[in-house]
């Protein structure tokens, strides 16, 4: 830290600390600055940390002075201004997205970390030749003039390894590598492979590291971009704020993933971020998924980014039509209330072959919504056509969208029977039952209850060593590991997020099962799949057994332009906190009527997904535009701190 004294400089500079009002302050220097130095700065009675953003002529009003300039590199340009659009494109605060950019804890004192892990040496690109699709499509990407491309390849079609090409290509002309996964549980297996193929080359950060881990790997970052050295980096969506040198390759692994969404301040869009950085350095940016979406395929269309198709597995097994099992069958449950008969047939040939299966449960629509376990009629808000939420202790059913309300009734509007259910369940609960069902299986459990990293990596090992016969697991199992002994999967309810009250239920549900659905196959003979449902007759069902994604995107679309949906308009969703739930309905309605005057459309006010929440009422509002700018300066102006806007939300609930 190097001390400050008589002022002779002045600087605008960002505050890292929240302050509820100027969004930077002035303060002088005795000596110059670079714009980008993080400094020491008085706050009011506190110290902060802060960011140098302008020089300043000297003011006409007393300044405070900087206190100290912490011993490090200037941020780079690119991030500064990537900072400053980020502010304005999610009208988001300066300070937290500068927050979003640093780690914390930069100015304690640490002891140099002691490596216990010795560095992978580099194998280089791996031999084996690639496949005519491949070729054809990594050869298509590197004479294109589009700086943006989708990828979407079926799963087991060997997207990594031309992430891998791409990235040998940006390293050798000393230009770094952004690889951006989802999940935790991809990390240990997308590392293994780029750290063979570069070595020491690949830096890693995941969501498990400690603060001083997540340090290290910072200032590892800027010693390579001092040195002028190109590297590769792994991990989740912060990546694209770590300070490399000369980027040159983002790759956005599992594009259609929701968590790409950041869902606290600054509340950002990492693909539309990752855009936005390539544009500033020049980078060329991939998004690879085999269930992009809807969004990304609609630009894809306008030929804003360039589509490349991999339809064909690497190991050209075919993936295998699922089976689609209709829990309205009474029949079908001989030995369990979880468990067809089907699918416990299917697990059990898998156990006496030796080979592994997979449980799917997804727990995130445990409270949604009610369904007829006799004909699977779900009852559909009349306005927004979406499934209504049962509320037990209003006993009503309430649109999460609109707030249209009706009765609860004892019996099915649609077949008079009386078999109502409320779908959901957890893993745990599965992990019991199929414990009973197979007392003799070496049985695993992989949810977010269980995400340790060592934990993951076990499960993982124990899947390729041949050590587990059964995984259960939420959606953190549901994507990207390539597990080639795994012969059956089972989808224990489908439903569970088809019937959340939300517009992108069908689209997620059919990205969830087509995900689930590529981890069987992947070895030396084809899978099996069978999914449990209550409603086979879905279309995102049907889609999702057969594959047909264009069929299912195409119904999609034209119903999201004729209700006026993304990515057809720009949505902006309003929340309020309210000490009571009387207070937050009128201050929802009096902005609501407020923002109708301009001419907006406005839906709601209607209650949060989960209304009550740490003692407050939350009720929600959805601002509908063609144009982004409208949307953008309500949110800027916002009358009080109780309301939290987010732009370009992933869900409506």
């Amino acid at each position: 830290m190097i001390s400050m004294s008589e002022a002779r400089h002045y600087y605008l500079v960002t505050p890292l600390a929240y302050t509820g009002a100027a969004d930077a302050f002035t303060y002088h220097s005795s000596s110059p600055v670079p714009t980008g130095s993080v400094v020491q700065i008085p706050l009011g009675r506190r110290s902060s940390l802060g960011v140098v953003t302008t020089e300043l002529p000297k003011p006409d009003f007393t300044t405070k002075a900087i206190t100290g300039v912490l011993d490090l590199p200037p941020i780079p340009d690119y991030l500064h201004q990537l900072a400053e659009w980020m502010s304005q494109y999610y009208a988001a605060s300066p300070s937290s997205v500068w927050s979003a950019f640093l780690p914390a804890g930069l100015t304690k004192q640490r002891r140099q970390p002691k490596s216990t892990e010795q560095a992978v040496k580099a194998q280089g690109l791996p031999t084996s030749p690639l496949s005519d699709q491949q070729a054809k499509t990594l050869s298509d990407i590197r004479q294109s003039s589009k700086t943006a491309h989708l990828i979407q390849g079926v799963t087991g079609s060997g997207k990594t390894r031309l992430y891998m090409e791409l990235a040998a290509e940006a390293l050798s002309k000393r230009r770094s590598v952004i690889v951006l996964v989802p999940e935790i549980t991809l990390t240990p297996q997308v590392v293994a492979q780029f750290e063979t193929t570069f070595g020491g080359q690949v830096l890693t950060t995941h969501s498990k590291l400690t603060e001083a881990q997540r340090n290290q790997i910072w200032r590892r970052a800027v010693t390579s971009r001092e040195a002028g050295q190109a590297c590769v980096v792994v991990g989740p969506r912060s990546c694209l704020f770590l300070p490399l040198h000369n980027p040159g390759l983002i790759v956005v692994d599992e594009c259609h993933e929701t968590s790409y969404k950041q869902d606290q301040h600054p509340r950002y869009q990492t693909l539309t971020v990752a855009a936005k950085l390539g544009q500033l350095t020049g980078s060329r940016v991939v998004f690879g998924s085999a269930t992009p979406g809807l969004g990304e395929l609609f630009l894809a269309r306008q030929g804003r980014i360039e589509h490349h198709l991999l339809t064909q597995r690497f190991n050209q097994i075919t993936h295998s039509q699922a089976e689609i099992i209709d829990l309205r069958n009474k029949d079908l449950f001989k030995l369990s209330k979880f468990i067809t008969q089907p699918l416990y047939e299917a697990i059990s040939h898998s156990l006496t072959g030796k080979r592994q299966s997979l449980l799917y449960m997804n727990r995130r629509g445990s409270a949604s919504s009610q369904v007829c376990g006799d004909c699977g009629h779900v009852t559909i808000c009349p306005h927004c056509q979406l499934p209504l939420t049962f509320h037990a202790d209003l006993m009503r059913l309430v649109c999460h969208h609109c707030n249209y309300r009706i009765a609860n009734a004892a019996v099915c509007p649609n077949c008079r029977g009386a078999n109502l259910r409320l779908l959901g369940g957890g893993t745990k609960r599965i992990e019991a039952e199929v414990e009973r069902l197979w007392p003799q299986a070496r049985i695993a459990r992989l949810d977010r209850d269980s995400a340790t990293l060592p934990h993951i990596k076990a499960v993982y090992k124990g899947l390729r060593d041949g050590s587990i016969d059964i995984v259960i697991g939420t959606q953190m199992i549901a994507k990207g590991l390539d597990l080639p002994a795994i012969d059956t999967i089972g989808v224990v309810s489908a439903d569970t997020m088809l019937h959340l009250p939300d517009y992108t239920a069908a689209e997620r549900t059919y990205q969830l099962l087509a995900q689930v659905s590529g981890r069987a196959g992947r070895g030396d003979r084809p899978g099996r799949v069978l999914i449990q449902t209550y409603t086979p007759d879905h279309p995102a069902i049907i889609a999702a057994a057969t594959g047909d994604y264009l069929g299912l995107a195409e119904t999609e679309l034209a119903s999201r332009k004729a209700l006026r949906y993304p990515p057809y308009v720009y949505l902006l969703k309003l929340t309020i906190a309210g000490k009571t739930r009387d207070a937050a309905i009128r201050e929802a309605e009096e902005l609501a009527s407020r923002i109708r005057q301009s001419g907006l459309e406005v839906v709601g006010p209607a209650p949060a997904f989960i209304e009550t929440q740490s003692g407050t009422f939350r009720w929600i509002l959805t601002i509908k535009s063609s144009r982004r700018p409208p949307l953008v300066t309500i949110a800027h102006n916002l009358p009080g701190s109780h309301w939290m806007a987010d732009l370009d939300p992933a869900n409506l609930l």
